[in-house]
């Protein structure tokens, strides 16, 4: 299980959803929470959603935030972030979501209603019932919590991005057999600490795991016997570039979870200047400053949701294949994973109120006062929803 400030989990048993009961009986509206530019947030009334062809519409009893709901409120801020999307996002900005399947489009197999599942979408998330594409869908095994579940989605899915579209590292199903030393930077962020956990579980190594006051988060992860280092990136450039040096003289792997001006130079300085890998979870000016000779890669989790795939064998405009095939993958790994022990989640806190709490919450990863921890949000406990004033 995933360490946890809220331990007190609820149980929600199938038989309480609405997709067993007539349909005469099924509300037709629901709650969802929108995040203003200015950070401010609403509940407010929509109409449940219907499902896509290749899409679940879930019940929603768990949703997470990430960095990207605060830095993407702001529309113009969106854009510097992801560009011009084709497939326009729905209103409310939610990504991670965990519960029961509602309803399934009809060229979903995997799914079923009353099914356990998580879910990533680039929205909709905020709000009673979601929509999960059928490619960024899992199965949650018995045994792990709606809690748990919630806090792989967008982190999950864009360290996968990172380590094995970016990258090109072996899979977990087709681990390395020599020596890949390879830096995360930004360690116990969510999406550092997924990336070291697949990068353990391909038998990448050696792994030199950079973090702050938080990396007991991934300490217990890392292999000493194989290599793997636990450095501070408090104790400065100069002793970071020693280390890393030391363990990885001719390093050609970066993984940046972190990707600001600091990092940049930071890593620049102990890539090699040629045949060198730089992926970073973010876009940005930060990235010009790397050495033409370095190649640079963005783990850019929206493109999974683009009808088109940029860098596809047809140019521009070649349909979104291999992506949705690597994300429907790396999905089904997911719960493959779980149901042997191989992975957990990440450290969460269950904010009071549900989507009552979320202002607070966003609010609170802008302003940093969230160390290493993923904020959750029961939606049964929002005001106005299941029963509540």
């Amino acid at each position: 299980m995933a360490s946890v400030i809220n331990t007190n989990i609820t149980q929600y048993p199938p038989n309480n959803l609405q997709i067993f009961e007539p349909r005469s009986h099924r509300l037709l509206t629901m709650k969802e929470a929108i995040i203003h530019p200015d950070l401010h947030v609403t509940i407010e009334d929509a109409d449940i959603p219907r499902p896509q062809p290749d899409e679940v519409i879930i019940k929603i009893v768990i949703a997470g935030t990430n960095p990207i709901d605060w830095k993407g409120a702001d529309e113009a801020n969106a854009r510097a972030l992801h560009g011009d999307l084709d497939n326009h996002p729905h209103k409310n900005a939610g990504k991670d979501m965990a519960g029961y399947v509602h309803s399934i489009g009809t060229k979903v197999f995997d799914f079923k209603p009353g099914d356990r599942v998580v879910a990533l979408n680039h929205s909709s998330g905020f709000a009673e019932y979601g929509v999960g594409p059928a490619h960024t869908t899992a199965h949650i095994p018995d045994g792990i919590s709606f809690e748990e579940a919630a806090t792989t989605g967008l982190a999950y899915i864009t360290a996968a991005l990172g380590l094995y579209r970016n990258l090109r590292l072996p899979e977990p199903w087709n681990p390395a057999t020599e020596d890949t030393p390879l830096v995360i930077y930004g360690a116990s962020s969510a999406v550092g600490a997924f990336a070291v956990k697949l990068a353990v579980l391909s038998n990448i190594h050696p792994i030199i795991a950079i973090a702050g006051g938080s990396g007991n988060t991934v300490a217990s992860v890392l292999r000493a016997d194989k290599g793997d280092i636990l450095l501070d990136y408090r104790t400065g450039k100069d002793a970071l570039v020693q280390s890393i040096r030391k363990t990885a003289p001719n390093l050609k792997y970066v993984f940046d979870a972190i990707s600001n001006d600091e990092t940049v130079d930071i890593l620049t300085s102990v890539l090699a200047p040629k045949g060198s890998i730089y992926a970073s979870s973010l876009p940005g000016d930060q990235l010009k400053k790397i050495p033409s000779g370095v190649k640079v890669e963005i783990a850019f989790s929206p493109g999974l949701f683009e009808p088109y795939d940029p860098s596809g064998p047809d140019g521009p405009k070649s349909p979104n294949v291999a992506p949705r095939a690597f994300s429907h993958a790396f999905y089904g790994y997911l719960t493959f994973a779980w149901s042997e022990g191989l992975i957990t989640g990440h450290p969460y806190k269950v904010l009071p109120n549900g989507l009552g709490s979320l202002e607070e919450g966003v609010k609170g990863l802008r302003d940093g006062t969230n160390h290493g921890l993923k904020y959750l949000y029961e939606i049964a406990a929002t005001p106005g929803v299941s029963g509540r004033n």
